[in-house]
């Protein structure tokens, strides 16, 4: 099986926002909704913001290509407060 790398923000480019709406509406995360929420809700947002970047997985199914997974990528500080 293979698989295919594709940046969120390039999709959005070529095809618009509506189109990529339609795009990620097949996601489905029943484990965790929250994943789910984000690619559907946010993950533009956040790219078109430059907040983060998503790459979604993408693999072949029947003769289409099907979102098998996502992963977003921030450029963000953490602190951790030392607790001891």
């Amino acid at each position: 099986m293979s698989y295919k790398i594709v940046n969120l923000k390039d999709i959005y480019n070529i095809f618009g926002e509506n189109k990529t709406k339609e795009i990620l509406k097949d996601y489905k995360c029943k484990l965790n909704l929250d994943v789910e929420y984000f690619l559907k809700e946010k993950a533009i947002e956040f790219s078109k913001q430059d907040i983060s970047r998503t790459f979604l997985v993408l693999s072949e199914y029947k003769g289409r290509n099907v979102i098998v997974g996502y992963f977003a990528i921030t450029n963000k500080a953490t602190t951790i407060k030392n607790l001891l």
